[in-house]
């Protein structure tokens, strides 16, 4: 047998793993060695190959044994047989003999193997690669003694170039060819390597076309950019732009892979990439992800293509022509002389279609802007078609700004915020002139009614003054529960509706008055008289020496800002607070001011829990001391939304007590209720109004988001308590989601679809009681398809725990999906039925059949609930 370095340099390397004391070595071989004299072995050693073609030969090598250098390794090459040589030349050898020198047989030792595979026989290139360089300690033993093919080339891709063998499938390869390092070492290979590893990869996993791509790219000029070059690839195919993509997308293939690629493969590839940067930016790869998504802008903006990236899921420039595109829809729609919610679809669409972009999390505030304008736009349309009248009455007035508009402030001071790019800002400031308009009509009818009523004196068993609520509602709640009483000064009814969802989220369950009375402030709506009359329980002005002196009479502890904020070291609250909290007294009243202060200084939108200062710190210590939570306020506020400044400074920012009469913007408020000005003054009830500089926001006026305040009992459970009501889903629909249109609006008849399957029942599983009730339901389209695989059905029948049951998985997967693969938690709690507070724990449920091998086909961003549908179908086995 002819003796190689590769044969050679595999047979010394493994008689050195088992003898690292060798120091001759004769292997059965023809004589003859036409290359190096000296090679390196793989263990750190030196070798030395002579060629003997006699046994004089033999002794003369071993004579000179001494003249090598310290620690080589004397290798002789004979065609003699053992017995042939005598025990005097045999006695120097390793192993006392001559040593076999066969490829299969080395090939074996190699994986510890017993027998190979003879299909590997066809892969020449394959086992000298394997024999050239093994590792010194050999490759990984195979299982069972057998060397297959797949195994043997695995082993080489992984030990030759870093592909290991859990990622062979087409993710895998683009994330492999991420690393530069694999780059360096692909392009060295041997080409006849190279050649057999592109031509194994390819004909792996049915991607064999999309796989040669993929390799053609990585070895050529764009090596680095493979996974870029799929993204780019992934927007230029898709359908709402192929047409016009079609130069720069074949411009793009010529110079990545030598040509131009099939449209399957290129979607094939771009779909993988999205994927892989998908899968990237929800784990530990954000850092590499960035990288390679500026790299694609760089070869979208290099083809002439920046402004196709719409189709893109990952891509910043998709991201940013989608709320372009919601913007266009918004400015269309306010065209109309007539909105029907029918006509919202187009731009629901493309809102759903921008929450599920992969990095809708990182631009949150912007992607939320865009909900708020559909949300409003969907108000208007209801509005219209509903045809609401003017509330006939002052209860009525204050249970709209309660139950609705206040949910339209929410929407509309985000959507004031605007957006970076001038076409969606400008649609913006008219969306919000649209709906300014409707709020002014509410504004000016409430504040009318709330002059008739303070003029009057009159008494309103459905509205509920502010000096009242300490009688009403603490006092009695106190000899039930011990209270918590939390003043936020200047809460208004909109920024109360974002808190007590962040709360809700956060397991708070809330509860309002049954029957349902708004709070009303006292006159003017300013903290000296409105707060001091809620804590005194009594109509006066005064400070909060008043409303200390008021608690201490009731024998209950009352702080303030500057109490809260002498904690020490380590103290997240001052111990006086924390320990009255814990003590045993019924009423604790705290006031926290960061609401009120957010009016001059700014800031602190959107608000949550974390926004109010000590706010978690306080519900905590009276959730562990067993109190309940009165969440209240003494004042609402509205937003300096370029507001004229009427100077007059006879009053307050929003309210005057001068003499002039009231203006078209003003309404005038008399009667024992107005506490200031001789219980006479003129407030405005014009948002855009003010008399003093300008400021974040101003209260004391007679707009309903200044007068109506949030009055919530929160506790960590339903509190089955007479008098209250648990909410759980306080949204109006409009809110929420694109539900039926009311009747005023078109409601075109859809026609059928072809195609579609039959509608069939989930069989129930018999092994019990599995986390999803299998009763029967029917379902259809693709969820039912994904939920009948073999996969899912032996998922489902593995879990042993929860109670969500199976039509609720089907609702969680229809809501996802018809909103684009995003929707708030609210959304989902309305489709499931459930307390938007129990949503994690159903959501977590569902993650634990749908989340196969940790990928993250359900998760939670925020408020936001994400399907991936199309990892999902793959992972199940239907893509």
């Amino acid at each position: 047998m002819l003796a190689t370095p590769v044969l050679v340099r595999a047979k010394v390397s493994e008689v050195l793993r088992r003898n690292a004391e060798a120091q001759v070595i004769a292997l059965a071989a023809t004589p003859v060695w036409p290359h190096d004299e000296r090679l390196d072995v793989s263990t750190g050693r030196a070798m030395v190959v002579r060629p003997c073609v006699s046994t004089l030969a033999i002794r003369d090598e071993l004579a000179r044994v001494a003249d090598l250098a310290p620690g080589d390794v004397l290798v002789l090459l004979t065609d003699q047989e053992t017995s042939e040589l005598g025990a005097s030349i045999t006695a120097r050898f390793v192993g006392q003999k001559v040593l076999p020198l066969d490829r299969w047989q080395q090939l074996a030792s190699l994986f510890r193997a017993r027998d190979i595979d003879p299909a590997l026989v066809e892969e020449q290139w394959a086992v000298d690669a394997l024999l050239a360089v093994p590792p010194v300690d050999g490759y990984p033993a195979v299982p069972s003694g057998y060397l297959d093919r797949a195994s043997a080339l695995s082993v080489l891709a992984e030990t030759r170039v870093g592909l290991s063998r859990l990622d062979l499938d087409l993710t895998g390869l683009l994330q492999w060819s991420i690393d530069p390092a694999h780059l360096v070492r692909w392009c060295a290979l041997d080409p006849a390597i190279r050649d057999g590893l592109t031509a194994w990869l390819a004909g792996r996993g049915g991607h064999a076309d999309v796989a040669r791509a993929v390799l053609r790219c990585f070895a050529g000029g764009y090596g680095p950019d493979t996974v870029a070059v799929g993204l780019v690839l992934a927007a230029l195919t898709h359908s709402d732009v192929c047409e016009a993509a079609q130069v720069p997308r074949t411009m793009l293939e010529t110079r990545a892979v030598g040509g131009a690629l099939d449209a399957a493969t290129a979607t094939e590839w771009g779909r993988a990439a999205e994927g892989l940067v998908q899968r990237l930016l929800t784990q530990d790869g954000r850092v590499v992800a960035g990288t390679v998504l500026r790299r694609a802008e760089e070869l979208l903006t290099e083809q002439g293509a920046g402004d196709l990236a719409y189709p893109s899921t990952v891509l910043e420039s998709g991201l940013t022509q989608r709320v372009r595109s919601v913007g266009s829809q918004v400015t269309a729609l306010l065209r109309k002389r007539r909105l029907y919610t029918d006509d919202l679809a187009p731009a629901e669409g493309e809102s759903a279609r921008l929450k599920a972009h992969a990095l809708a999390v990182d631009h949150g505030e912007r992607v939320r802007r865009v909900e708020m304008a559909i949300r409003l736009l969907r108000w208007l349309a209801y509005r219209q078609a509903s045809g609401q009248p003017p509330a006939a009455s002052l209860a009525e007035a204050a249970r709209r700004q309660q139950c609705e508009d206040a949910w339209v402030d929410v929407a509309r001071a985000r959507v004031w915020e605007g957006d970076v790019d001038p076409a969606v800002a400008a649609a913006y400031r008219a969306l919000c002139a649209a709906v300014d308009a409707v709020r002014a009509e509410h504004e000016q009818r409430f504040a009318r009614l709330l002059a008739d009523h303070v003029r009057t004196g009159s008494t309103l068993r459905e509205l509920l003054p502010v000096e009242d609520v300490l009688g009403e509602v603490v006092l009695p709640l106190s000899g039930e529960l011990r209270v918590l009483l939390l003043v936020l000064d200047g809460l208004s009814t909109g920024v109360a509706r974002e808190l007590l969802a962040d709360l809700s989220s956060r397991g708070w369950v809330e509860h309002t008055l049954a029957p349902a009375r708004p709070v009303l402030a006292a006159l003017p709506s300013v903290t000296r008289v409105s707060r001091t009359s809620l804590l005194c329980g009594r109509l006066t002005d005064g400070t909060r020496t008043h409303e200390r002196a008021a608690f201490d009479e009731r024998g209950w502890p009352l702080f303030h800002k500057s109490d809260l904020t002498t904690a020490g070291a380590g103290d997240a609250l001052a111990p006086k607070v924390a320990d009255a909290i814990r003590s045993g007294t019924a009423v604790v009243g705290v006031v926290v001011n960061t609401v009120d202060d957010a009016l001059d200084k700014g800031g602190r939108t959107p608000w949550t829990a974390d926004s109010v200062d000590r706010l978690l710190d306080l519900l905590t210590v009276a959730h562990e001391s067993d109190r309940v939570v009165l969440l209240a306020s003494d004042h609402g506020h509205v937003h300096e939304r370029g507001s004229r400044l009427s100077s007059d400074d006879s009053g307050g920012a929003r309210w005057r007590s001068s003499a002039q009469p009231p203006g078209e913007d003003e309404v005038e408020l008399t009667g024992p209720r107005v506490l200031l000005g001789n219980s006479r003054i003129v407030a405005a009830w014009n948002e855009r109004l003010r008399y003093t500089d300008i400021r974040n926001g101003y209260h004391g006026g007679a707009s309903a988001q200044e007068v109506v305040i949030p009055l919530a009992l929160l506790g960590r459970a339903e509190l089955g308590l007479p008098g209250w009501t648990p909410v759980h889903h306080a949204a109006p629909a409009w809110w929420v989601e694109a539900a039926s249109a009311p009747a005023a609006a078109r409601t075109p008849k859809p026609s059928p679809r072809r195609g579609k399957p039959a509608a069939r029942a989930v069989p129930a599983e018999p092994s019990a009681p599995a986390l999803f009730d299998a009763s029967e339901v029917v379902v259809d389209t693709w969820v039912e398809r994904v939920l009948d695989t073999d996969v899912m059905v032996a998922r489902l029948a593995r879990m042993r725990r929860g109670t969500m049951p199976a039509d609720r998985l089907v609702a969680l997967l229809r809501t996802l999906d018809q909103r684009g693969g995003a929707a708030t938690r609210a959304a989902v709690a309305r489709a499931l039925d459930v307390p938007e507070a129990r949503v994690g724990s159903h959501i977590a449920a569902a993650q634990r059949v749908l989340n196969i091998d940790g990928y993250e086909v359900l998760r939670i961003d925020g408020d936001t609930v994400r399907l991936n549908a199309a990892l999902l179908k793959t992972q199940a086995g239907l893509a």
